[in-house]
Parts: structure tokens; sequence; C-alpha cells
């Protein structure tokens, strides 16, 4: 009997063993497949942040820039021009040697104002600069007559961007214009400028009325006029 009770117990130990390794090998089994796990989203994830790139801006064309200088002021009458052989003869401008270009100029012969941006082609550079060079000094001098024209003349700016533009804005603010548009990136909101405002004979203050005398104004508060008398004289002595 005492055999039999022995021989049992061992069993039951043997038997809680086997029970406690195979818990222990599924516990073990476990973490390694948890870990795994969690090396492998881990990775994915470091891999997915490795292959993003960061957003690269948008390539410019002239059409970008001579919006941008077109847009940022009222220019009034000025028109983009977009046949060749207009710019060609107007300007002496070769657009063949170009890969882009974007020329706009005042409808009116009064106003001297323009936009013009060129993208040379590959080795064409320097005709393109020379050419360009050319019309901006006719119009620094000789291409003004107006008051108006002499104004936009003497603001008129010649340059080129980094990316490879060469320009000519030509405008009493040209400068600012320039600033404007070589500073432009694609989808972003123009800036508006404003253009000093010429004062213009009688923004002083005086009213000007005409009366049935020539030459009688009155100046708007003693009601004097340009001879010497008042309106109301001069019209009782007629």
């Amino acid at each position: 009997m005492k055999k039999f009770l022995a021989t049992v117990i061992a069993l039951s130990a043997i038997t809680a063993a086997f029970t406690g390794c195979s818990g222990n090998n599924n516990s073990s089994n476990n973490s390694s497949s948890a870990a795994e796990s969690g090396n492998t989203s881990e990775a994915v994830t470091s891999g997915a942040a490795g292959t993003s790139e960061p957003s690269v801006t948008e390539a410019r064309t002239a059409a970008d820039l001579g919006m941008a200088a077109s847009t940022c002021i009222d220019w009034g009458d000025l028109a983009q021009v977009e046949d060749e052989e207009v710019i060609n003869s107007m300007l002496g401008i070769d657009t063949s040697l170009c890969d882009e270009y974007y020329v706009a100029t005042a409808m009116m012969s009064v106003h001297l104002n323009e936009v013009i941006v060129l993208k040379p082609s590959a080795g064409n550079e320097p005709a393109v600069q020379a050419a360009l060079d050319e019309h901006f000094a006719y119009i620094k001098d000789g291409a003004a007559f107006y008051p108006a024209q002499e104004k936009s003349a003497a603001g008129a700016v010649q340059g080129k961007t980094d990316d490879g533009f060469y320009y000519i804005i030509v405008h009493e603010i040209g400068s600012e214009i320039a600033d404007v548009m070589t500073a432009y990136q694609p989808g972003e909101e123009v800036p508006h400028l404003e253009v000093p405002q010429e004062e213009l004979p009688g923004d002083n203050g005086v009213v000007v009325v005409p009366t049935e005398e020539q030459g009688a104004v009155d100046n708007g508060t003693t009601g004097e006029t340009a001879n010497g008398t008042t309106a109301d004289s001069a019209n009782s002595a007629e």
C-alpha cells in the first residue's frame, strides 16, 4: 500500500512538472512572438518614415512670374503680347532663343510700361542678355517723351532670378514690382502694392467755381474772384 501511494505521488509530481514546462514554453513563445511582432511593426514604421520625402517647391514658369508682376499693381492698359513676330519686332528679342517667355506692354502710346520675363534655352543666355541690354538702354535713354513715360523709364529695372529668368520691369516703382515677382512661388497670394498718386493742380482744397464772367473763380471761402471782386458783386454788375 505504501509502495502504491508513493507511485501515485511520483506520477503526480512528474505530470505537474511537464505541465509547468509546457506553460513556460508557451509563455516564452508568446513573448518571443510579441517581441518579433513589435520589432516588425517598428521596422515598418521606420521604413515608412524613411521613405517619405520632403515636399519640393513647384518649379516656376515665365508665366508665373509675369502674372505676379502684372497683378501686384493696377497697371491700367497693360496687356500680354503672345505673337512672336510682334515681340521680335517691338522689343528686338528673338523668342526662338527662349524656352519660355512672358511679355506684356502698355496699349496706349502715352505709357511706357512693360513686363518682360524670358527663360533662355541652354547656350543662348549671352544672346538673350545682349538683346535685353539693348532694349533696356533704349528704355532708359530714348524711349520716353511724355511725363508719364519719363517716370516709368526712371523706375525701370533689369535683372535675373536665381532660377534663370531674365527680366525687365518698366514702371515708376519697378524695383518694388521686381521684388514681388522674384519672391513669388506658385500657389501663393500675390501682395498688392500701392502706386504713389500724383498730386494734381487744385488738390490743395481750393474749390473752382465757374461764373458768368471769364476768369471769375470762387475760392470757396470768401467768394472772392480772380479779379479781386466777389462772385455776387460781379454778377450784380452785369
